[in-house]
């Protein structure tokens, strides 16, 4: 039985204000296209998310902590996607990832999320800082340098690939194992290795999956990683 693969929906404001809670479509197609059958984990308080600032967001309870990992356990694997802004339950989701050793993917601020969960210092000023020269609508913007004792060398085999960049923030620092950086340094990769699959990533496979190959590789290994 191919493995389910749950994407966790991010809270998004359309320019003619209607909230939806948004899969990316190439998210999907990406899990679709490599084996998997994608379905959506939604956020379960009710709430507007973007009617209400940080400080003033309601803490989950038990009740909306325990509706999440239902979600979840209906689910071989987990796939978080990029955005602009993490909640409570984003990282509760990655905790419980982590704690239960359930395999997933972390990609761009997802990524930031998984880094900032995991540091000695904690908290976003810490871990990212503003950048320039990363975010561009180009299928490659730059090459990235691959740690061969990681995941991402296991899954390519290659020391160096080209990959899109859509961030305006990155990882200044980190305690997980760093698997790949670009020329100037810029922290591409992260991975716990002593974990089944816990990858964390920069740039977008997703929106690479119809024109490179090492995109759908890194989809059918992750993908792979979820079969029990």
């Amino acid at each position: 039985m191919k493995p389910i693969i749950g994407i966790v929906s991010r809270p998004q404001l359309r320019d003619n204000g209607i909230k939806v809670d948004v899969i990316n479509n190439m998210s999907r197609r990406a899990i679709i296209k490599n084996g998997g059958i994608p379905i959506g984990i939604l956020p379960t308080q009710d709430i507007n998310y973007y009617d209400i600032e940080g400080k003033d967001m309601p803490k989950l309870t038990d009740e909306e902590k325990e509706d999440i990992i239902n979600q979840i356990n209906k689910c071989d694997g987990i796939l978080l996607q990029g955005g602009t802004r993490w909640y409570e339950y984003d990282e509760f989701i990655t905790n419980y990832i982590i704690e239960n050793d359930i395999p997933s993917l972390f990609i761009c601020m997802s990524m930031q999320l998984l880094n900032s969960m995991n540091y000695k210092n904690k908290g976003i000023n810490y871990t990212l800082e503003k950048i320039g020269g990363h975010r561009s609508d180009e299928d490659y913007v730059h090459d990235i340098n691959i740690k061969e004792d990681s995941f991402l060398y296991e899954i390519l085999g290659k020391n160096k690939i080209k990959v899109n960049s859509l961030h305006s923030y990155a990882v200044v620092d980190s305690d997980l194992n760093v698997i790949a950086t670009s020329s100037e340094g810029i922290i591409e990769g992260v991975d716990m290795m002593n974990k089944r699959f816990i990858v964390g990533l920069q740039w977008h496979p997703e929106k690479m999956i119809d024109f490179d190959e090492d995109a759908n590789k890194v989809f059918k290994y992750f993908i792979n990683k979820c079969k029990k």
